[in-house]
C-alpha cells in the first residue's frame, strides 16, 4: 500500500513537471510574439499553488543570493508592490515587461502611453476571475465585467451629481469638526485611523445610504453607540471586524469559523453575519419605502440602495426586476467597502505626513486662512469653496498623498481568452497581447517613475535615507502648485497616465469625486482650526531605554518616516498598521 502511495506521489511529481515545462514553453512563445521584455517566473503570482505554498517557499527563496532573485522573486510578492515602487521595473531594464510562468502572461507596465492604452480601449476588460474576492454577499460593480458591470454602472451614476457633493461638502465639515474635538484628546493618536473611519463611514452612511445623523457620529466617536435591535455588533464594529478578518471570512467556510476554537475566527463569523443582518435590514427599509411610495427625503438625491432596490423590484408594467437580491445586496456592501477605506487611509496618511512636515502644514493652513477667513464652517459650501480649496495647498497636499500612498498598488485590464489579440505601441511599435493576458498598471511605480514625478530636494529632510520606499522624504505638496498670474495659484495637470490613483477614462472610479470632496472638507475643518504635532517619547509619556539620551523631534521624525514605509501593509487597502504618536492642538495654542 505505502508502495502504491509512493509510486502516485512519483508519477502526480513528475506529470506536473512536465505540464509546467510544457506550459512554459508555450507562453514564452506567446510572449515571444509580442515584441517585448519579459522575465521568467518559476510560478505565476496568480496562481493557487503560489499562494498556498509562498508561507513556506519564501523564507527558503529569501536566503537565495539575491542576483538570483532580484529581477523575479518581487513580482511574486503581490502585497509588496508599494514597497517595491519603481525598483522591478528599473531591474526588468523598462518600464513595460511581460512575466511568463507556467501559469499564463501577465503584462506589467508604468509606462504612461501604455496605461492610458489600457484604460480607454474599451476591447480590454476586467480579470473578473480574479476579483471574486469581492463578492462575499453577492455580485458586485468591481468584480463583474462586461454587460453585467455596466449595467450596475449605469443604476448607480444617478447618485454622485453635484447635488450629491453639495451635500456630502456640508456634511464632512460637520462631521470633521466632531472627528477635531476628539482628535485633540490627549491618546487619540492610538486610534487615529480608526478614528478617521468612524468618519469616512459616517459620511457614506448618511449621504450613500441615508441611514445615520450628525448625532450617530457623535456617539460612534465617543464610542458609545450600541448595537441595534437584536444585532450583536454595532454597524461599525462589524464592518470593521470584518475589514480586519477579510481573507479568512472569504477562504473558510461560515460554519467553520463558528465552530472554530479561535476567539478570532468565531468574532470573523459573528462580524459577517451581522453585516448581512444590516444589509438585509437596509435593503427591506428601502423596498418598504418604495412599495408605499414614501420618498425616501424630499428633494434629495436618490440614495445608492434606493437605486439598487429599485432595480431590484419589478417594475409598474410588470415587468421582471432588473437585479438579483444577491447583486443588490453585493453592490451595497462593495459600495461601503470602497467609499470609506479609501478616504480613511488617505486622511490618516495626510494627518501624519503633514505632522513631518510642520512648514508644509503651515503653508497649507495659509491658504485656509485666505480662502476661509473668518467664515465659520457651517457657513462653508461647495460651490463657493470648494474648486478654491481643491486650487490650493490643500488639493496639493490631498493629490501628493494619493501619490505617494495610491488607492490600489496596480489597476488590473485583461484581454478576452476568446477573441483576437489587443495591440499596445509602444514609441511607433506595436505589440500584440495574446488573449487571456492580465494586465497590470503598476500605480505605485508610475507614482514614483523618476521621469514624472522627480525626487524632491528638501529643506527639511536633509538626511540621507535609505529606507524604502521614501514616502516622506518625497512627500512635496510643492510641487501640484502652478503660479498662474499676481497672487494666483492652480493645480498641476499631469499628464494623461501619469497620476492614476483613481484610473483614467471613461470607466474611472464613480466615486472619484465623492472622494475628494469629503478629503477636501475634511482636511479644511481639522486645520483651519488645529495643528498636528510629532510627539517626543517624553511628551507621549514613554520611558527612554537605559543610556539613552533625551529623545529630539527629530528621532521622533525618523521613527514616523519608518512607520509610513516599514509600517504600512497592503491588504484589501493601503494602511499603516504602526501607531505614530502625534498631538492635536489648538492653533491658538501652536506657533503659526
Amino acid at each position: 500500500m505505502a508502495s502504491l502511495s509512493a509510486n502516485a506521489l512519483v508519477f502526480f511529481a513528475v506529470a506536473w513537471a512536465a505540464w509546467c515545462l510544457a506550459s512554459l514553453r508555450a507562453n514564452l512563445s506567446r510572449a515571444r510574439a509580442t515584441g517585448l521584455p519579459y522575465v521568467i517566473l518559476p510560478c505565476s503570482v496568480l496562481g493557487a499553488p503560489w499562494l498556498l505554498t509562498q508561507p513556506v517557499l519564501l523564507p527558503l527563496l529569501a536566503a537565495l543570493p539575491e542576483s538570483w532573485t532580484a529581477k523575479w522573486l518581487p513580482l511574486l510578492l503581490f502585497n509588496d508592490g508599494w514597497h517595491n515602487g519603481y525598483e522591478p521595473f528599473q531591474r526588468a531594464g523598462g518600464d513595460t515587461f511581460l512575466a511568463v510562468s507556467p501559469g499564463g502572461v501577465i503584462l506589467y507596465t508604468c509606462h504612461a502611453e501604455v496605461s492610458s492604452q489600457l484604460f480607454r480601449d474599451t476591447r480590454l476588460g476586467k480579470p473578473a476571475h480574479l476579483m471574486s474576492l469581492l463578492n462575499i454577499f453577492g455580485p458586485t460593480i468591481t468584480s463583474t465585467d462586461g454587460a453585467e458591470s455596466r449595467l450596475y454602472r449605469r443604476i448607480t451614476a444617478p447618485f454622485f451629481s453635484e447635488a450629491t457633493m453639495r451635500d456630502v461638502f456640508v456634511g464632512t465639515v460637520q462631521g470633521g469638526g466632531q472627528l477635531a474635538q476628539v482628535l485633540r484628546q490627549p491618546a487619540a493618536h492610538h486610534h487615529l485611523r480608526d478614528l478617521a473611519a468612524k468618519l469616512s463611514l459616517h459620511i457614506l452612511n448618511r449621504f450613500c445610504n441615508q441611514a445615520e445623523t450628525l448625532e450617530d457620529l457623535a456617539m460612534t466617536l465617543r464610542g458609545d453607540d450600541k448595537p441595534q435591535g437584536t444585532h450583536r455588533m454595532t454597524y461599525a464594529e462589524a464592518v470593521f471586524t470584518l475589514l480586519e478578518n477579510y481573507m479568512t471570512i472569504f477562504l473558510i467556510p461560515s460554519k467553520l469559523l463558528r465552530s472554530s476554537p479561535s476567539h478570532t475566527h468565531r468574532q470573523a463569523a459573528t462580524a459577517y453575519a451581522e453585516l448581512g443582518r444590516y444589509l438585509q435590514e437596509m435593503k427591506g427599509q428601502k423596498e418598504a419605502e418604495l412599495q408605499q411610495k414614501v420618498p425616501a427625503l424630499s428633494n434629495k438625491p436618490e440614495s445608492i440602495p434606493e437605486l439598487l432596490v429599485q432595480s431590484g423590484l419589478p417594475a409598474k408594467d410588470g415587468s421582471p426586476a432588473v437585479l438579483r437580491p444577491d447583486q443588490v445586496i453585493g453592490n451595497i456592501w462593495v459600495f461601503v467597502l470602497a467609499g470609506h477605506e479609501t478616504n480613511a487611509n488617505t486622511l490618516t496618511f495626510i494627518i501624519l505626513l503633514l505632522a513631518c512636515y510642520p512648514v508644509t502644514q503651515r503653508a497649507m493652513q495659509a491658504d485656509l486662512d485666505r480662502i476661509l477667513g473668518d467664515t465659520p464652517p457651517d457657513q462653508w459650501t461647495y460651490d463657493t469653496h470648494y474648486n478654491p480649496l481643491m486650487n490650493s495647498f490643500v488639493g496639493a497636499v490631498i493629490n501628493e498623498a494619493l501619490r505617494l500612498f495610491t488607492v490600489l498598488p496596480v489597476i488590473p485590464k485583461y484581454v478576452p481568452p476568446t477573441g483576437p489579440p489587443i495591440s499596445i505601441t509602444i514609441d511607433g511599435h506595436v505589440h500584440p497581447l495574446p488573449p487571456d493576458t492580465v494586465a497590470f498598471v503598476n500605480t505605485s511605480a508610475t507614482h514614483r517613475h523618476p521621469q514624472y514625478w522627480p525626487r524632491r530636494e528638501s529643506s527639511e529632510d536633509t538626511t540621507p535615507r535609505a529606507k524604502r520606499p521614501f514616502a516622506v522624504s518625497d512627500f512635496n505638496p510643492e510641487r501640484w502648485i502652478q503660479k498662474t498670474g499676481v497672487a494666483k495659484h492652480g493645480l498641476l495637470s499631469p499628464p494623461p497616465g501619469t497620476f492614476i490613483p483613481f484610473s483614467e477614462g471613461s470607466r474611472g472610479c464613480l466615486g472619484e469625486r465623492f472622494a475628494l470632496v469629503e478629503l477636501c472638507a475634511s482636511v479644511a475643518v481639522l486645520f483651519k482650526s488645529s495643528s498636528v504635532r510629532l510627539l517626543t517619547r517624553g511628551e507621549e509619556g514613554g520611558e527612554y531605554p537605559e543610556g539613552e539620551l533625551a529623545d529630539t523631534w527629530e528621532a521622533a521624525r525618523d521613527r514616523a518616516e519608518l512607520a509610513l514605509s516599514e509600517g504600512v501593509k497592503f491588504d484589501m487597502s493601503l494602511r499603516v498598521v504602526r501607531n505614530v504618536p502625534v498631538r492635536f492642538e489648538a492653533r491658538d495654542s501652536v506657533s503659526r
